[in-house]
């Protein structure tokens, strides 16, 4: 059922600033925060999927992104002052989807790939990843921004790495 009888989204002139957004094309990552271990009881995680970073160079390296403000991920780098972040490749589109909320995982989220705990937070196995510890955290717009400092790097081939721009994946 719908409440309108035209589509919201077909009037690009609607919401400039989306459109823009839209052709600035970004790398797909998926920010994960807490543990997966099965044999802590109190174990706890947490992931999104995130387009809307950058690393910014200093001492330390430092990476700030934005998040969604009542994402699950959102209440929980409070309590674990870390994070993982994961590049996704052009085989991970489902990753990017379950992890953004647009396709169901039964079992949740980190079913979908081979995810292993990390200091920082569930990482998928064999692709590039950064250990982060969360310095700071502040509304920005509608959005929580989150910075941080790179604490571990871990890069791998990228073979095919995954972008996302005008609504679509594609890979370089």
């Amino acid at each position: 059922m719908s409440i309108h009888s035209t589509n919201p989204f077909a009037d690009p002139v609607n919401e400039p600033a989306r459109q823009l957004r839209g052709r600035l094309g970004s790398r797909v990552t998926v920010w994960t925060a807490g543990e997966l271990e099965s044999s802590n009881p109190d174990g706890e995680a947490a992931g999104l999927t995130v387009s809307s970073l950058m690393t910014v160079p200093g001492d330390p390296w430092r990476v700030a992104g934005l998040i969604n403000v009542d994402s699950d991920l959102a209440e929980l780098i409070p309590t674990t002052g870390r994070l993982a972040i994961t590049l996704l490749n052009g085989p991970d589109e489902e990753i990017s989807e379950t992890f953004a909320g647009a396709l169901p995982s039964l079992g949740g989220p980190f079913r979908r790939g081979r995810w292993l705990d990390s200091q920082w937070g569930p990482r998928l196995a064999g692709h590039t990843w950064a250990g982060v510890r969360v310095e700071d955290t502040r509304p920005l717009g509608w959005l929580l921004e989150v910075t941080g400092t790179l604490d571990h790097l871990e890069i791998a081939d990228d073979a095919a790495p995954l972008h996302h721009i005008r609504g679509r994946y594609r890979t370089l």
